[in-house]
């Protein structure tokens, strides 16, 4: 049995593709080391198309030379019709081959994706378990009635959805990624999240938020419930990157790793105790900071702090259910930069409610935080949440909307048209912030005096790469 797992070429951003950086798909390395661990004997193989900027024709070549009995492809909102058309190139090859769709899309639109005639089932939630029970069924020739978590197309052409799978109560359970599989030479953070000349690599130390915004897609795959891997499961995971793959430097990936201070004690902790030369970058929330925990933080190799701002207005922050208030902004961001951190931050433009004033707004609030680095995200109202629901129940989405369109980072036009505020404008108000924000002399001024090393060089001028692509 032969199973290859594959990450799609998403290549349409409209001309920002690599801004974003490079990311190993954490999704597919747990899938893949799950599934090594419960079934050794099994042959796995992975294809990062997106991080390997594959094309449909590589990607034939390639499913030739590895002849997989089962494809299992990740798919992300943005990357439907790509993901589609490798179903579709598999099913050229082979009909026999089973092709299976999981992730985010799948998630919140099963009987939608597996309607597509080229994939045959789709895994609804947490992958690990459900996946490796499928690739058994496969294997042994077992019906798949019993198997929670999926869904399909019956041989009379109905489409059976199971019940959902509760998710994995223990992470540590879960092996660490499967990183040998995949070419880690090809992954880099992005300009924003780069914090030294060391070799970069990704990581979690939990799952789940127990916040409900409208517009995150994290309590569709992992409902409101956290769950946290051990501080000695987390720091291993840190030490073998750092032994056996020479990595020195993580994002974490974690919604919001500051939510238990005790836990994030014991990682920092550890990390010290085992006299460990990391950098890392981890996303927090501006109301969960302290003093304690930043120094901790600090000492254990903490270089910047990445924070989801989202935007300037109160009744825009209300509306997303971010719970909140304004205040907590410029007050966060002055406890991590005392402690010695970097600071970066979020703003997501076009939300339910936006008006041009209150993107204004958002932009002088930006300039007011002065953090180290800023994004300016267009709000994407991601199928499954709330956000997306207002929108499609308001009339928001445009009528000639694609998938491709909800990308974060893009020139592409974005699915919504606001009252008052059309996709192009919204646009146009990004590329806005963007220059306010980044050509301000004494920001410019700045970032100069503060240059250290190559590698604030070419942070440097990756932003201003960044910033000359969407204007153009």
């Amino acid at each position: 049995m032969n199973v290859l797992l594959v990450n799609p070429p998403f290549t349409d951003y409209g001309g920002l593709e690599g801004h974003g950086g490079n990311a190993l798909p954490l999704n597919l390395a747990y899938l893949a080391s799950y599934l090594r661990k419960c079934r050794p004997e099994i042959k796995i193989d992975v294809l990062d198309c997106e991080g390997l900027r594959m094309t449909f024709q590589n990607i034939e070549e390639r499913l030739k030379e590895i002849k997989p009995d089962i494809v299992g492809i990740t798919m992300p909102t943005p990357a439907y019709d790509q993901v589609v058309a490798v179903a579709d190139i598999v099913k050229k090859i082979s009909s026999k081959i089973v092709v299976i769709a999981g992730g985010p899309h799948p998630t919140v639109s099963p009987k939608e994706t597996v309607a597509e005639k080229s994939i045959d089932f789709c895994v609804v939630g947490e992958g690990e378990e459900t996946f490796k029970e499928l690739v058994e069924a496969v294997d042994q020739n077992r019906p798949f009635r019993k198997i929670n978590g999926i869904a399909y197309q019956g041989d009379n052409g109905n489409i059976h959805q199971s019940p959902q799978r509760k998710l994995i109560p223990d992470l540590d359970s879960v092996p660490f990624p499967a990183r040998d599989l995949f070419p880690l030479e090809i992954y880099f953070p992005p300009p924003t999240k780069r914090v030294s000349s060391k070799k970069a690599g990704n990581m979690i130390t939990s799952r789940g938020c127990p916040y409900q915004c409208t517009y995150c897609i994290a309590i569709v795959m992992w409902e409101r419930k956290v769950r946290f891997r051990s501080a000695d499961n987390v720091v291993n995971e840190i030490e073998e990157c750092n032994q056996k793959y020479g990595i020195g430097e993580f994002n974490f990936h974690d919604e919001l790793f500051t939510l238990k201070k005790k836990h994030v004690s014991e990682i920092c902790q550890e990390i010290r105790r085992r006299d460990l030369d990391v950098s890392w970058v981890c996303m927090c929330r501006v109301d969960y900071m302290d003093e304690k925990t930043l120094r901790e933080m600090k000492a254990a190799g903490c270089e910047k702090i990445m924070f989801g701002f989202e935007s300037g207005s109160q009744m825009i922050l209300d509306k997303m259910k971010k719970k909140v208030a304004l205040e907590n902004a410029e007050e966060g961001v002055k406890l991590v930069k005392k402690a010695g951190i970097q600071t970066a931050g979020n703003f997501m433009l076009g939300n339910i409610g936006e008006t041009e004033e209150t993107i204004k707004q958002s932009i002088r609030l930006a300039k007011k935080l002065n953090t180290h680095t800023m994004a300016f995200f267009i709000a994407s109202p991601y199928p499954g949440t709330e956000f997306y629901r207002i929108a499609k129940e308001e009339g928001y989405l445009r009528p000639d909307f694609n998938w491709k369109d909800f990308t974060l980072v893009g020139n592409n036009k974005p699915p919504l048209n606001l009252p008052g505020l059309p996709a192009e404008k919204i646009l146009k108000w990004q590329k806005r912030a963007y220059l306010e924000y980044y050509l301000r002399p004494s920001y410019i001024f700045g970032k100069l005096i503060s240059i250290r090393s190559m590698v604030d060089i070419k942070n440097l001028f990756g932003g201003l790469k960044l910033l000359l692509r969407l204007e153009g």
